[in-house]
Order: C-alpha cells, then sequence, then structure tokens
C-alpha cells in the first residue's frame, strides 16, 4: 500500500511500480549501438555545428523573460509543488491508474525514445520522405543535446525528489556531508530538471516547426504534456521540475531547429 504524504518527515514514497519489458531496454540499448556511426556522420555533417553559439544568442535575446520567469519558478517551489504533489498522491487513491502514468514514463527513456527516433529516420530514409527523415535527425540531437544539459544541471542542483521526502528546498545535497553515497545522488538527489520531460520537449520542437499540420502539432503537445504529467503523478519530479525542463526543453530544441532549418527547406523545395 501507499504511504500517505503528511508531513515533511517522510523519507521514502512507496507505490506500484511499472518498469519498460527488459527486452524493449535491450533493444533501446542496441539501437544506441547501431547509431553511433550514424551519429558520428551527422557531426561530420555539421548538424551539430553552432547549436550551443545559438543557444547563447537565443537567451540574449529573452533575457527579460528571463528575469520574469525565475520568481515565478520560485514562486511555484514555495507555493505549489508540495500541494500538487499531494494532490496526484490523493488522485491516485481514486483513480488507481499508476502502472499507466509509469508506463508513459518508461515510453519516455532516454534510450527507448532515441531507438523510436533512429527507427523513425531508417524508415524514412528508406522510402524517400527526406523531409521526414531530417526532422528525426534534427530530434534526435536535440534529445541528446538535452539529455547533456540534463545530466549537468542535475549535477549542480542535486535537489531532492518528492518521492524521498516533501522538502521542496533541499538543493546541492552534494555539498552536505551526510550524502555522498553514489546511489543517492544518481537518484534521491537528482531531480531538477526532469531528464524525460527535457529530452521529450527538445525532441518535439523540430517536428512541430516543420510541419504545419494541426492534427500533428496537438497530438505532439498531448505527448508532451502527458509525459510532463506522468512524471509529477509517479511522484518522480516536483511541478517545477517539470516546468522548468519544458522552458530548456523547447530553448534546446529550437536552436537545434534554428542551425539546420534550411536542411528543411531543401527538402521541402
Amino acid at each position: 500500500m501507499s504511504l500517505p504524504l503528511n508531513n515533511s518527515s517522510v523519507k521514502r514514497m512507496e507505490f506500484f511500480t511499472y518498469r519498460m519489458p527488459p527486452f524493449l531496454n535491450v533493444m533501446g540499448a542496441l539501437y544506441i549501438v547501431v547509431a553511433a556511426p550514424f551519429l558520428i556522420s551527422l557531426l561530420r555533417e555539421g548538424y551539430w555545428r553552432g547549436v550551443f553559439h545559438q543557444i547563447g544568442v537565443n537567451l540574449k535575446h529573452v533575457w527579460i523573460a528571463i528575469i520574469v520567469a525565475l520568481p515565478l519558478i520560485l514562486l511555484i517551489i514555495n507555493y505549489l509543488d508540495i500541494p500538487a504533489t499531494l494532490a496526484v498522491k490523493a488522485m491516485d487513491t481514486y483513480t488507481h491508474s499508476y502502472v499507466f502514468w509509469d508506463f508513459i514514463c518508461s515510453c519516455a527513456e532516454g534510450g527507448f525514445v532515441g531507438g523510436v527516433l533512429f527507427t523513425l529516420f531508417m524508415s524514412a530514409n528508406y522510402f524517400k520522405l527526406n523531409k521526414l527523415a531530417v526532422c528525426a535527425k534534427l530530434s534526435l540531437m536535440s534529445s541528446i543535446y538535452a539529455g547533456l544539459a540534463n545530466a549537468v544541471l542535475k549535477f549542480l542542483f542535486n535537489r531532492q525528489r518528492p518521492a524521498i521526502g516533501l522538502e521542496q528546498w533541499h538543493f546541492f545535497a552534494f555539498f552536505e556531508s551526510s550524502v555522498k553515497n553514489f546511489n543517492e545522488l544518481t537518484y534521491a538527489f537528482n531531480s531538477m530538471p526532469s531528464g524525460h520531460v527535457i529530452s521529450t520537449v527538445a525532441a518535439v520542437v523540430p517536428f512541430f516547426l516543420a510541419y504545419k499540420l494541426k492534427a500533428m502539432r496537438v497530438g505532439l503537445i498531448i505527448w508532451v504534456l502527458m509525459v510532463a504529467f506522468s512524471r509529477v503523478y509517479t511522484i518522480n519530479h516536483w511541478l517545477s521540475d517539470v516546468m522548468v525542463s519544458s522552458l530548456l526543453g523547447m530553448l534546446i530544441g529550437f536552436a537545434v531547429y534554428q542551425v539546420n532549418f534550411w536542411r528543411i527547406e531543401h527538402h521541402e523545395n
């Protein structure tokens, strides 16, 4: 049975769990191995060139928005993170849908998403769907960039996950003498940002910008919202985690698209 969330003394949530079937994890790993030469070829073809610089340029253009967003994020951390966590926990006592949302989390795992995108590229390339193939390349690149950014920021913030305890301001655990266990630093204090959300959003942005189909765009938005909600519902992340991750994912995905959009236009003409 699940434990109630009622005070900051709660050290770990207990809940039903679902995990991606082992054979799908293995397939995802194999896809990554197969895709390695493909990723190197993207490097040689210049797909990766200028993305980091473009992110910096975009940040300069939206610096006012960043200044406005920071206090809003702090307010969300202070006033909404714990209520949101309590709300989804209470919701699960009625819906019993944890297994479903944990499955959605599994579908947003980096290895699985990378395998899907690589398969999409290979299929599009085989059927001469050049625009789709390029979009799949950009999407895969965006997810990789997002994954790298996620790893760095997790290490910097070291925020405690809500599944460990209701202490939403518990950051920088790496600098605490009592928290040096590797497992704690790679999960328990590894909450901000959400790797699932930042990678999903970054991967979706190139498709969203390249295709004007309303149904496709609505579908992409729904999928992003489902992944974001799943991370909160399963008590893996705070509400503020997924919001910050969404913004970072959009920033990365947009920069990747900006640097390479001419490749999309080339296949549209």
